[in-house]
């Protein structure tokens, strides 16, 4: 118990085991419960004494982490502090140095008893001064200070849970009596739009010193006129009333931040202009914002911009070409047709049901760009041949562009083609023009019009991507790679098709199979895996079929024990007005079944060899929703087609020498999820070693 209320902090063990010691458990628990409420005197003297030896400064960090950062990101934190001149980086450094706090990644966090000591160090110099507190983060004591004008002079920072209060109601003075307010934040963690603080119409401006605002569901339709707001840094108004913010252009000088996500009532954004330091724009569920005012598009400090849910906007246009946009969001903007903005920084964009037919021309010239999602887009009409040269673009998600007819060449770095529902896809140009290792996942569900010579350059890619995906696991599986790296690489390949690949060298076309394994079980490592998935569908079930499991038995012939595992998940949607094609999916089977390895290993206790037979039988069955299995009398979806392809050691060591060329072409070993030249010499070398000698498997997870 006093370890648990010490976090194993040595110095409060000591003294917490001084006035614990010859004490029953009974007076343990007693005492327990009363230092939580009220912490022990030694503790805190000693506990103190770190903070006795800190600068004016040093200590207005200590307790503003205390009182309103532990657990924020440290750059945020820091941003706050420097606009407080607290001189924010040597302060924090200082305090870590003194084991006052401690970063955990790119978070300010602190123990337990520290911050108790911090809020004791506030209540206490209170008491010396009327009772007038500099740092609020409790409702009782923001209640008592509104009921006692006199106590508001000194207060700094106040941080409410509106979750943990009832009915608040604000004059119209409320913070007009606070000069030294630097930290204000109203929140709900539960993000409820329904306000709990009640104000009148308007209120008197904010103090000047103000650096932070947050107010979530703030029932203001504007903020207060003649708002200085030259200290603000972060601006956070979720799930608000306001239908403006202010007339003119307010001279935000240090805003970096501004998140309006909720704001439903919000029609227009003021000028921009003087914002320029801004970072971060959240506009997220603003579905009656009409427009964006020129000014936010030509900001060349922005790195982030975020629409989402803007169901009235209908142009979103800049003239100017930003320098430091990184990430660009445009989701669910259902009247958007126009779109001009590029910048030289970008690195992920995605949209998703907008009007556009096009992206201009610069937007295509990021070297940066890493990511592009432009899902249900079903008015684009062409994506630009000069694609090829984002050298570093790693996904592209075209899904549900339904006028979309033909995808042209891609850069070799691409990871992740996804192209489902694409129902116009007729033509994708040179997906063979360059072997890309890096290739992971490509997808092309329900893309009934795609030519024969396209579906041919899909199987005869989708053979080396899954080559490549066996690298990645085995790599993985050695521990040559990041975990979770080769985990996100699930090789799974879907195409229209009615037969499984030519280089499946056991297939047939039922949903079971036979196969003889001819190497020892000691040289298999897994399985490649082929279906041909049809679907016998009727016009009442269109867009209603949910998730298809695919599912496979397996079992030794002969062996009346048989097991069945989760292969794989496929969201099908058919298309209307035309019955659904058959689709062919591939996949590897990274991760193998324990009962199936626990068997072979069994085998291998036995001394068997080869010439051991296995039997699979895959089918499909339907989830709603909801997870849940659905029962049907009549089936809608079944497999006509299956094959398989055992993955040896052997097949490996002949995978590395045929593709040695391209190895040397495109291993990167700058890229952090890159296969290395150094990983594939030596799960070469182990693949040898595995032929020549019997070995254990791969290390179990």
């Amino acid at each position: 118990m006093a370890v648990n209320y010490t976090k194993g902090n040595p110095l409060a063990l000591k003294v917490l085991g001084s006035f614990l010691h010859s004490r029953s458990i009974k007076e343990w628990e007693s005492a327990l419960k009363k230092l939580r409420v009220h912490p022990n005197v030694d503790i805190y003297n000693v506990l103190k004494l770190s903070y006795d030896g800190l600068d004016d400064s040093e200590k207005n960090i200590f307790l503003d982490i205390a009182f309103f950062f532990r657990g924020e990101y440290m750059d945020n934190v820091i941003r706050f502090l420097d606009s407080c001149n607290f001189f924010g980086d040597i302060g924090i450094s200082t305090l870590e140095r003194k084991a006052l706090i401690t970063i955990v990644g790119d978070t300010i966090e602190m123990h337990d008893l520290i911050q108790q000591m911090g809020w004791e160090v506030v209540r206490r110099e209170s008491n010396k001064d009327s009772g007038k507190l500099t740092r609020i983060n409790k409702a009782e004591d923001f209640c008592n200070l509104l009921k006692n004008s006199e106590e508001k002079s000194l207060v700094e920072g106040i941080m409410i849970d509106l979750s943990q209060i009832g009915d608040l109601h604000l004059n119209a003075d409320t913070f007009k009596n606070m000069p030294r307010l630097r930290f204000l934040k109203f929140y709900d963690p539960w993000d409820r739009r329904q306000s709990k603080v009640h104000v009148p119409t308007t209120l008197d401006p904010f103090p000047a010193k103000l650096s932070y605002l947050e107010w979530n569901s703030c029932p203001l339709n504007s903020l207060p006129l003649r708002f200085c707001a030259e200290k603000l840094v972060e601006l956070r108004m979720t799930n608000s009333q306001i239908s403006k913010l202010w007339d003119g252009a307010q001279d935000f000088v240090n805003l970096t931040k501004l998140d309006l996500s909720g704001c439903i009532k919000l029609v227009e954004l003021p000028d921009f202009s003087k914002a320029t330091k801004l970072k971060s724009l959240n506009l997220w569920d603003c579905e009656n914002l009409c427009q964006l005012h020129p000014s936010i598009l030509s900001i060349q400090t922005l790195e982030e911009l975020q629409l989402y849910g803007c169901e009235k906007l209908k142009s979103v246009k800049g003239n100017t070409y930003l320098k430091s946009l990184k990430r660009l969001e445009v989701r669910l903007c259902l009247s958007l047709e126009e779109f001009s903005v590029s910048s030289e920084k970008l690195t992920t964009s995605y949209f998703s049901f907008s009007r556009i037919k096009s992206l201009p021309y610069e937007f295509y010239c990021s070297t940066y760009l890493v990511s592009l999602c432009l899902w249900h887009c079903r008015e684009l009409i062409e994506l630009p041949y000069h694609m090829k040269t984002l050298s570093s673009l790693l996904s592209l998600d075209v899904s549900g562009c339904c006028s979309l007819r033909s995808i042209p060449e891609l850069p070799p770095s691409i990871e992740v083609l996804l192209a489902n529902e694409c129902t116009s896809l007729e033509r994708i140009f040179s997906l063979m023009a360059v072997f890309s290792l890096n290739r992971s996942r490509i997808s092309f569900e329900n893309c009934v019009k795609l030519e024969e010579e396209s579906l041919n350059d899909i199987m005869e890619d989708a053979h080396l991507t899954i080559l490549k995906n066996v690298l990645y696991w085995l790599t993985g599986q050695y521990q040559m790679i990041n975990y979770y790296e080769y985990r996100r690489m699930d090789g799974r390949i879907c195409y229209p098709g009615y037969k499984v690949p030519k280089w499946f060298g056991c297939q047939t076309t039922e949903a079971s199979i036979t196969i003889e394994l001819d190497q020892p079980y000691y040289h298999l490592l897994g399985f490649i895996f082929s279906c041909v998935v049809s679907q016998n569908i009727p016009p009442p079930y269109f867009n209603k079929l949910g998730t298809l499991n695919i599912r496979c038995e397996y079992g030794h012939v002969g062996d009346d024990v048989k097991h069945t595992f989760l292969i794989t998940r496929l969201n099908f949607v058919p298309e209307r007005r035309r019955n659904s094609e058959d689709h062919v999916i591939i996949w590897t089977y990274q991760f193998p079944d324990e009962d199936m390895f626990r068997e072979i290993e069994m085998c291998d206790d036995d001394d068997s060899t080869s010439n051991q037979k296995m039997s699979f039988r895959f089918s499909v069955d339907r989830s709603d929703e909801y997870g849940k299995r659905v029962e049907e009398r009549k089936k809608l979806v079944f497999i006509k087609g299956c094959g398989i392809l055992p993955i040896y050691a052997s097949t490996v060591v002949d995978v590395i020498q045929k593709l040695e060329l391209e190895f040397k072409l495109q291993l990167n070993p700058h890229r952090h999820n890159s296969i290395t030249r150094q990983s594939i010499d030596a799960l070469k070398s182990k693949m040898i070693r595995k032929i020549k000698g019997k070995s254990h498997r791969l290390p179990k997870k």
